[in-house]
C-alpha cells in the first residue's frame, strides 16, 4: 500500500520532534550536574509523573504490532502472555515498591551490593550488567527499532536504513543530553500522543465497520468467534496449555515480578515511599487496562478487511497498514507522531537506564570509585552511544517481535521467585541468583543448539506454540538448582544481612536476623494480600468491562465491572495498610 501523508502530516511529525529535541537541549545543564541528576532526576519525581513514564515505555512502536499479530493469530486471548504480569505488578506495588524506595539505591542492580556480601556479590552484579545493559536490553531495542521501521517504511515508504538513521539520531539526541529528567517529561507528552493516536484509529475502524456489534457479529458471521474468547477452549489444547502457564507460572517465574530495570529506576527516583506505591499502581493500571482495546478493535478489524497479510508487511504489518488505509491527512500525521513518540519513550528509556547500569554498577564501583559527578555523567553519555551501536546490530537481524519476546522471556525463566524471595527470607544468597540465571541461560542455549542441530523436540520448543512447554521444563529445572545451591551454600554474613534488615525493613521470614539485632520481625500483612487481590480483581474486571463497553457486550460490562468495583475495595485496604507503614 501506497503512503499518502499530506504536507500537513509531515508538518505535526516534524513539530514533534522539533519539541522532543528541545527538551534535550533545555534540560542539558540541569542533567550534567550530577549522576543522580542524570540517571535518577534527583528523586524528586511524583508518583503520576513517574507511572505515566513507565508506562510510555511499555508502549512503544513494536507493542501495537504485536499485539495484531497475536489478535489475528491467536485471538484476544493470547494477550495473555503479557496480561499475566498484572498479577507480578500488583505484588509489586504492594509489598516491593516501599522497599525499593527504601533502600535508597541509584538503580536495582545497586541492590545487590546492598544484600549481598564478597566476591559472589561483585561477579552477580558485573554479570547483571552486562546481562542486562549489553544483551537484554539489545534485544528489545532491536525489536522495538525493527517495528519502528516498518511503520515508517508502510507510511513515509523510506528504505529501512533511512528509517533507521533518522529514527535513531532523534531518540539519541535528546537521551544524551538530558538525562532521566528529559525521558520522564517527554515520555508524559509521548504517552498522551501515542494514547490519542491509538484511540483515534481504533474509533475510525469501528466507524468503518459498523460499531462494536456489527464487529463481533460479522466475525461470528466468518467463523471467528474464538478470536473474542478471553480464555481460550479448553479443546485447543496449545492455547489452552499457553493460558495455564501464564497465569498459574509465568507472571512469578519470567523476568523479576518485584520490578527490575527501567520500573525499578522510576521507582527510585520518586519523592517517598508513598509516591513510589502510587506510581506503579497507576501504572499498572494504564499498562493493562487503558491501553490494550484500542490495538486489539484495529486487529479484529483487520481480521475483516484485510484477512490475508502479504510479505513484507506480515500479520503484525497489519496495523500500520490500518493506519494508512482508514487515517484522513493530519490525523495520519498525528498517528504517525504518535507511534514516533511511542519509540522514542521506549528507546530513550533502555539508553538511560542500560548506561545507568555501566556507570553506577560497573565503571564507577570497579574501574574508577572516586571520579567527580561530572566525569560519570560524560562517562554515561559515551555509554549511551556504545549502548544504541547495539541496539541498532540487533534490529538489523530482529524479523518477527513476538518471537523476540518469547526468546527474551525463554532466557529469563525461572528467575522470578529468587528474586521475590531474596527480600522476603534472610538465608536467600548471591548464589542463590547467580545459579538461577546460569541455569536458565544453560536451559534455553541447549534448546537453541539442539534445534539448530535438527531435534524435532527442541525445534518444537522454539516455535510460538512449544514456548509455554519450554517456559515449564526451564522453570522447573531452575527451581531446582537455586533452590539446592541455597541450602547448600553459606548464607550472607550477619553484618550484611542486619545492615540490609535496619536499612529496608523487609517482611517476611527475618526471625534469625531480627532476633539477633533485638528488633521485632516484620509479619507479611493480610490486608497486603488482600491489596494484591483486589488489585488483580481491579484490573482484569476493568479491562474486560471496557471491552463490553466498546464491543456493546453487556455481559462483559456488567460482569466485569461489579468484578472491578469489589477489587477496588481490596485495593484501598491493601493501600491504607501499606501508608500505615510507612508513616511508621
Amino acid at each position: 500500500m501506497e503512503a499518502k501523508l499530506t504536507a500537513l502530516d509531515y508538518t505535526i511529525v516534524l513539530g514533534y520532534i522539533i519539541f522532543a529535541m528541545g527538551v534535550g537541549v533545555i534540560l542539558a545543564r540541569r542533567a550534567a550536574q550530577s549522576i543522580a541528576q542524570y540517571f535518577a532526576a534527583g528523586r524528586e519525581l511524583p508518583w503520576w509523573l513517574a507511572g505515566t513514564s513507565m508506562v510510555a515505555t511499555t508502549f512503544a512502536s513494536d507493542t501495537p504490532l504485536a499485539v495484531t499479530g497475536i489478535v489475528r493469530t491467536q485471538g484476544i486471548a493470547g494477550n495473555w502472555f503479557w496480561w499475566g504480569g498484572a498479577l507480578a505488578n500488583m505484588l509489586g506495588t504492594f509489598f516491593f515498591a516501599p522497599l525499593w524506595r527504601r533502600s535508597e539505591a541509584l538503580t536495582d542492580l545497586e541492590f545487590i551490593a546492598l544484600r549481598y556480601h564478597g566476591a559472589p556479590a561483585n561477579f552477580l552484579r558485573v554479570f547483571r550488567v552486562l546481562y542486562g545493559s549489553l544483551i537484554s536490553n539489545s534485544i528489545v531495542m532491536g525489536w522495538v527499532i525493527a517495528a519502528m521501521v516498518k511503520i515508517v517504511q508502510t507510511t513515509f515508504g523510506w528504505e529501512p536504513k533511512t528509517s533507521l538513521a533518522v529514527l535513531i539520531f532523534v531518540a539519541f539526541f535528546y537521551t544524551i543530553l538530558s538525562g532521566l529528567w528529559g525521558v520522564v517529561l517527554t515520555d508524559l507528552v509521548q504517552f498522551i500522543l501515542a494514547m490519542t493516536g491509538a484511540i483515534w484509529l481504533a474509533v475510525a475502524a469501528l466507524e468503518a465497520i459498523g460499531g462494536g456489534s456489527i464487529l463481533v457479529q460479522k466475525l461470528t458471521e466468518q467463523g471467528l468467534t474464538d478470536r473474542l474468547a478471553f480464555i481460550p477452549s479448553p479443546e485447543n489444547h496449545e492455547l489452552w496449555l499457553a493460558f495455564l502457564t501464564y497465569i498459574l507460572v509465568q507472571w512469578w517465574a519470567v523476568g523479576r515480578p518485584d520490578g527490575e530495570g527501567y520500573i525499578a529506576q522510576r521507582i527510585l527516583a520518586t519523592k517517598d515511599e508513598r509516591n513510589a506505591v502510587l506510581s506503579f499502581l497507576w501504572f499498572s493500571f494504564a499498562h493493562y487496562v487503558l491501553r490494550p482495546w484500542w490495538w486489539m478493535i484495529v486487529a479484529l478489524v483487520s481480521l475483516l478487511v484485510m484477512p490475508k497479510m502479504q510479505e513484507p508487511w506480515g500479520e503484525e504489518g497489519a496495523y500500520p497498514v490500518m493506519m494508512v488505509q482508514f487515517l484522513p491527512p493530519g490525523a495520519l500525521g498525528i498517528m504517525v507522531a504518535a507511534m514516533l513518540a511511542a519509540f522514542m519513550s521506549t528507546m530513550d528509556t533502555h539508553l538511560n537506564w542500560a548506561a545507568s547500569y555501566l556507570v553506577n554498577d560497573f565503571y564507577r564501583p570497579f574501574i574508577k570509585p572516586n571520579a567527580s559527578e561530572r566525569h560519570y555523567v560524560l562517562v554515561g553519555r559515551f555509554a549511551t552511544i556504545f549502548i544504541l551501536a547495539l541496539g541498532v546490530a540487533t534490529a538489523l537481524v530482529t524479523e518477527q517481535v513476538e518471537a523476540a519476546w518469547k526468546l527474551l522471556a525463554g532466557l529469563n525463566a525461572g528467575i522470578g521467585l529468587v528474586s521475590i524471595l531474596r527480600w522476603l527470607w534472610w538465608r536467600v544468597n548471591a548464589w542463590s541468583e547467580i545459579s538461577a540465571m546460569a541455569t536458565a541461560l544453560i536451559v534455553n542455549s541447549a534448546i537453541y543448539l539442539l534445534s539448530w542441530i535438527g531435534n524435532p523436540v527442541a525445534t518444537y520448543l522454539t516455535t510460538t506454540e512449544g514456548f509455554p512447554l519450554r517456559l515449564i521444563i526451564t522453570v522447573i529445572t531452575v527451581q531446582i538448582v537455586w533452590v539446592t545451591v541455597t541450602l547448600f551454600t553459606n548464607p550472607e554474613p550477619m553484618d550484611k544481612l542486619l545492615a540490609f534488615y535496619r536499612k529496608v525493613c523487609p517482611p517476611g521470614w527475618w526471625k534469625p536476623v531480627a532476633e539477633f539485632a533485638g528488633l521485632p520481625s516484620e509479619p507479611i500483612h493480610w490486608r497486603w494480600l488482600l491489596g494484591w487481590i483486589g488489585g488483580v480483581a481491579l484490573i482484569y474486571g476493568s479491562l474486560i468491562a471496557l471491552g463490553g463497553l466498546l464491543l456493546m457486550q453487556p455481559q462483559w460490562l456488567i460482569g466485569g465491572g461489579l468484578t472491578a468495583i469489589a477489587g477496588l475495595a481490596g485495593v484501598r485496604l491493601g493501600l491504607n495498610a501499606v501508608f500505615q507503614r510507612v508513616t511508621k
